[in-house]
């Protein structure tokens, strides 16, 4: 399915449409959505893709004036970083992904198209929502709480529930992630490198700033190993530049940032508002340029931002994959450290090891709301549930999950969501990667739900927290 395109000259109408980007889903992408296809909860990790909330075509209410709108709130709210990144301010381009039956509300996004002199940039972009009152439109962008507001006021056809959730709680996640930054030596933000958790080493070309020496130094590119680009967590995916093959992807995650992974090719098929599991295949590392720009060598171009004000963050001493993130005193140097070890730009040797260690804290959740099993597996091909096999009712909101193995083992989480129509569990999450450690966070809307240890290979205790 396409979306709508339009510059500030404007199109004649505004038509709705729902999903984008084409190409091949990987084989191993997964879905964190509680909505997800019906898939049984003991089945590989191979699961179909969700949608977050559906495109409902209604009639065109002065569409050039919803254009014109919309491109003064991204001009007012977006111009100086515009001309700091680009080194010019080009006419935005608005894309219409969602409109209500009788037209009044609109959801969509906006991105600035990045000059062909600018090396390796990514797109500066934005979320908008729009509603239609008798004074015209009124527009909000995702960085500001009138956008929050409005998205709990919003029809379903154009806000589904976990973006609801997501858009109402990032701003006090991100406080809390920051004054916790403040404390600690290294800041963790929660996120994975953009690849194969404990798999083939990677390299990177440095840190820099989102269009090289922009500040702050938000961008670390990243290539080599497979070639496979991961979502760094779980989160809310959504896409710019729809009308090339190979949109950008950006992120909104469930701890209060966002990650934009640009230049990537043979996008698995991620439709705009979907919710997706950390480690989710996203695409392969390429030059494509959807929004404009130039690039030489095949990488994914990887951002942080802050997902309540949509700031760049930088990524100097934050801990991201394991490593904590040094910058240099100039654009694509700094390195990468862990446990003594340093990888310098341009050069290979980095592992990802997840949300920070190899192992998870020895007590990752406490106190309300939060439970502890323990079991083991001897044998073979073991499975254990949790809180037991008829598992647990849950109103709605985010559930979260680590599980701890016994060293040399391979223990995989799986969340399922019992199916009334057909009386099975449907897997709506897994975490499995190749260690004894996984994680899950995961948007859930209200239904029955229990937690899945598969017993993949070695025998030993293992300790599950949860937390709801």
């Amino acid at each position: 399915m396409t979306f709508q395109r339009h510059s500030i000259a404007g199109l004649a109408v505004l038509l709705l449409a729902a999903c984008g980007g084409g190409g091949d889903a990987d084989p191993t992408a997964s879905t964190s959505a509680a909505t997800a296809a019906a898939v049984p909860e003991d089945a590989p990790s191979t699961k179909a893709g969700t949608s977050g909330a559906a495109a409902v075509a209604g009639p065109a209410i002065a569409p050039a004036a919803l254009e014109d709108a919309v491109a003064r709130a991204l001009t007012a709210a977006r111009a100086e970083q515009v001309r700091a990144s680009y080194g010019s301010l080009p006419a935005p381009v608005v894309e219409v992904q969602r409109r209500s039956a009788d037209g009044l509300w609109v959801f969509g996004g906006g991105y600035f198209p990045i000059p062909a002199t600018a090396h390796d940039t990514s797109p500066v972009t934005a979320l908008f929502i729009a509603r239609h009152t008798a004074q015209g439109w009124e527009v909000a962008l995702e960085d500001s709480e009138r956008f929050n507001e409005l998205s709990q006021a919003a029809p379903d056809a154009v806000m589904s529930t976990p973006e609801r959730r997501l858009f109402a709680e990032r701003s006090s996640q991100t406080r809390r992630a920051l004054g916790t930054a403040r404390i600690q030596a290294a800041v963790s933000v929660g996120l994975s490198m953009p690849f194969q958790l404990q798999g083939a080493a990677w390299g990177t070309a440095g840190v820099h700033g989102d269009s090289g020496s922009s500040r702050p130094y938000n961008a670390i590119d990243f290539w080599g190993g497979d070639g496979r680009v991961l979502a760094s967590r779980g989160g809310i995916a959504y896409k710019f530049c729809t009308n090339s093959r190979w949109p950008y992807i950006k992120v909104v995650h469930d701890n209060g940032w966002a990650t934009g992974y640009y230049h990537t090719r043979n996008q698995a098929t991620i439709n705009n508002g979907q919710s997706i599991a950390e480690g989710q295949f996203i695409g392969m590392t390429g030059v494509e340029l959807p929004c404009g720009g130039s690039a030489s060598g095949n990488h994914v171009h990887w951002t942080l931002w802050r997902a309540d004000t949509g700031a760049a963050e930088a990524v100097n001493n934050k801990l991201i994959g394991g490593w904590t993130w040094f910058e240099g005193s100039q654009p694509y140097s700094g390195y990468a450290e862990r446990n003594g070890v340093r990888v310098y730009a341009n050069q290979s040797g980095l592992v990802n090891y997840g949300h920070g260690d190899t192992t998870p804290p020895t007590e990752p959740c406490s106190g309300t709301g939060c439970n502890k099993y323990s079991g083991s597996f001897s044998g073979s091909g073991g499975a254990a549930f949790h809180p037991g096999s008829g598992g647990f009712y849950y109103a709605g909101g985010t559930l979260r999950a680590w599980l701890q193995g016994a060293a040399g083992t391979d223990f995989d989480l799986v969340l399922g969501r019992y199916n009334s129509s057909t009386g099975q569990w449907d897997k709506v999450a897994a975490s499995d990667g190749p260690s004894s450690d996984e994680s899950l966070s995961v948007s859930a809307g209200a239904g029955y739900y229990r937690w899945r240890i598969n017993q993949y290979s070695g025998t030993g205790s293992y300790t599950l927290w949860t937390q709801q």
